[in-house]
């Protein structure tokens, strides 16, 4: 389960949010709104309802609560190391996931 992060993980964290995400932002689906910046859960549900008026007969809404729960710690990092090439950070963001305190919103 997820650990309750001190105030130095946390601010730790919101550096490495607000250097990966711009980073990141550009590889994500345009359908994607969870976590995004400019986008919330009221223009998902605007999307859906105009998919739906479309007439197409599916809408997928994904809930990553228990994500990092569950990943397989490699493959994640191996995908975070396609963008991020600084060893040190790919480090950090390893042992976060090791100690169980990704906060969902990072990266």
């Amino acid at each position: 389960m997820l650990g309750i992060p001190t105030v130095q993980d946390r601010l730790i964290q919101q550096g490495l949010h607000q250097v990966l995400s711009p980073v990141f932002e550009e590889t994500f689906s345009n359908h994607s709104y969870g976590f995004r910046p400019g986008r919330s859960a009221a223009q998902a549900v605007r999307q859906a309802r105009s998919y739906i008026e479309e007439g197409r007969c599916w809408v997928v809404d994904t809930d990553l609560e228990k994500f990092f729960d569950r990943v397989n710690h490699d493959i994640l990092m191996s995908r975070v190391a396609r963008q991020v090439k600084d060893k040190r950070v790919l480090k950090l963001i390893r042992s976060y996931l090791r100690a169980g305190m990704m906060e969902g919103g990072v990266g």
